[in-house]
This record gives structure tokens, C-alpha cells and sequence, in this order.
């Protein structure tokens, strides 16, 4: 289901020492015993409002800030994926750790229409749900939610995504309201409004938030 780079499929064998990579866990044996354990894969998908409100600047500074972010990601163990949303939603990437497919994801990043939010969250949280590991959805917006039954229909949506054990880090800009990103956000503090001029910092450094290794989910 999610994408893999060559470099984390091989299987290693060195003095004794056996390192087996599966999609879901990283496992090291030395002479036939795990050593520290086994480190859980985490998985994230930078989810991009895509309205025609986000032309210009907003969106040059998105993609630079999911670049960096992809790219912290990936230091804390994270395959990173990326979906935009306007009125459908729009799968750019599976996760993958392989930066060089990230790149071509990133510039695929476009404007279109309307910001039906749910329909992005539906779209990740069903392909998140049964993937063991850490994971989490990280939403990038610059308005409030315009599609049926908004906002309550993607808070519901949020909903479903936590319930699913799928956190959510919500950061919104311009017309964003603070108060939908903290009931959105898996907690209030990862709900967060920024000037459209810190974005691409505020992506960036949200990848310093992910939980690290098997610690498990984002404590309430």
C-alpha cells in the first residue's frame, strides 16, 4: 500500500547481526535475539487546502515548507504522504521515505476551487486506519471549511480520524478561525493560526512535533 524506497528493503547481515524491515516494523536481531526491541514505523499525510485563495505566495510557501517537513519527517523515522483538497480531494503521494518522490509530489502542489475539508480527512483516514505504527495528519489551511454541513462535517470527519487513533496537528493562516483548528486538532495546542508570511516556517517546524519511534500517539 505505501510506498518504499529501495534503501529501507534490504535485509542486512553483519557479524551476526540481522536487521529485517516489514511494512509496519523495524527489527534488529544479533545472534538470534531482538536488540532494544522493535521501533513501530510511523506514517503522516500533509494534507493541502488547494483554494483558489491559496495562489501565489501561500502556495510557493507550502511547498517549500512540505519539502522541509518531509524531510524532519523522515529524520524521526516518519514515511510522509501528501493529499490537496478543494472540492475533491487529490492524493499527490503515499507515504514514502524516499525524498526524491516526495520532490515530484510537491510539485504537482496546484490551486482549485472550493475548501471541502472532510473530503481530504475521509480521503487519509482511510488510508491510514489499518496501518500499525504511529500516525498522524498534519492539515494546512488558509480559510474555514466551505463544503456541506460545514464546519460541523469536518469536525466530524476529525472525529472519525481520532477515533481511528490518527492524530491531527492543525495550522491555519488569513481566514482560518483559531477556534475550528484547536476542536480540529487532536489538542487545543496543536491547533494553531500564524501570519500567511510564517507559513512555510510553521510547516517546517511542525515536523518537531511528531511523536518519536513507538512512543505511540499524541497524548491528550
Amino acid at each position: 500500500m505505501f510506498g518504499k524506497s529501495n534503501s529501507i528493503q534490504k535485509r542486512e547481515d553483519k557479524k551476526n547481526t540481522r536487521m529485517s524491515i516489514t511494512k509496519n516494523s523495524i527489527e534488529i536481531k544479533h545472534e538470534g535475539k531482538p536488540v532494544s526491541g522493535t521501533a513501530m514505523t510511523g506514517y503522516v499525510y500533509l494534507l493541502v487546502d488547494r483554494s483558489a485563495s491559496m495562489a501565489g505566495d501561500k502556495l510557493n510557501q507550502a511547498k517549500k515548507g512540505a519539502l522541509k517537513f518531509a524531510r524532519g519527517a523522515l529524520e524521526k523515522g516518519y514515511f510522509t504522504g501528501l493529499i490537496q483538497f478543494d472540492s475533491s480531494p487529490r492524493l499527490l503521494c503515499e507515504p514514502y521515505k524516499d525524498m526524491a518522490v516526495i520532490e515530484k509530489a510537491v510539485a504537482r502542489m496546484d490551486v482549485g476551487d472550493t475548501t471541502h475539508m472532510a473530503k481530504g480527512l475521509d480521503l487519509a483516514t482511510r488510508l491510514l486506519k489499518s496501518v500499525a505504527g504511529t500516525r498522524v495528519i498534519v492539515i494546512v489551511t488558509d480559510g474555514m471549511p466551505n463544503g456541506i454541513g460545514d464546519p460541523i462535517t469536518s469536525l466530524k470527519a476529525g472525529e472519525e480520524a481520532k477515533r481511528n487513533g490518527i492524530d491531527i496537528i492543525a495550522i491555519g493562516t488569513d481566514d482560518a478561525d483559531k477556534e475550528f483548528l484547536k476542536r480540529l486538532a487532536s489538542r487545543t495546542d496543536l491547533g494553531v493560526k500564524v501570519e500567511s508570511k510564517n507559513l512555510e516556517k510553521t510547516i517546517t517546524d511542525t515536523a518537531k512535533m511528531l511523536p518519536t519511534g513507538n512512543k505511540g500517539v499524541i497524548k491528550k
